[in-house]
């Protein structure tokens, strides 16, 4: 396992939605909508890491990259207040636009969450790749780090919690992010 990248050293944190903040199932009714449960927890990570970006003057992207053009992905998103990009076929091939499109330096300055394969292409890259306990083998074969947490079960908010070294937090400061 590689050590987590120093927070001032990440420009983009971008995360895949089905399977990390979700349990990767989906239950779909009679009419054909489909439903998804996501993690309290992983919201509260994602507030917390906003309140640090802004404490800090950080400046980050966060964004969902999904494959699915499921509507729950982009409501999920809006409601926790973080970009969203769904539909997108090819990861690898959309994340580098972004990089040339935005002028950032390169993959090294982005952390990746992911389960699956089809997010390979990004966990081969320069990238800190993060994966669920419960990813594809390949996956946690080839990721940076592998979190002891399942997908839509608290695995965003442990990687939260180990990129800020909230262990490492005084009270004080750590009431600030809540």
């Amino acid at each position: 396992m590689k050590e987590i990248p120093e927070w001032s050293k990440v420009h983009s944190i971008l995360f895949d939605f089905d399977g990390v903040f979700t349990d990767n199932k989906v239950n779909v009714s009679e009419e054909g909508v489909e439903h998804v449960t996501c993690s309290r927890a992983d919201g509260l990570g994602i507030a917390m890491l906003k309140k640090f970006i802004n404490l800090n003057h950080w400046d980050l992207r966060l964004a969902i990259v999904s494959t699915e053009e499921n509507p729950v992905v982009r409501r999920r998103a809006d409601k926790m207040g973080i970009t969203c990009y769904n539909g997108v076929k090819n990861k690898f091939t959309f994340t580098s636009a972004i990089l040339r499109n935005d002028k950032l330096p390169d993959f090294s300055g982005i952390i990746y969450l992911g389960n699956d394969l089809n997010d390979l292409s990004l966990f081969e890259t320069d990238c800190y790749s993060v994966a669920p306990i419960d990813a594809h083998e390949r996956i946690k074969a080839t990721a940076s780090m592998v979190i002891n947490e399942k997908g839509g079960a608290g695995f965003v908010r442990a990687f939260v919690e180990k990129l800020l070294r909230i262990d490492q937090m005084s009270d004080v400061d750590l009431h600030r992010l809540l």
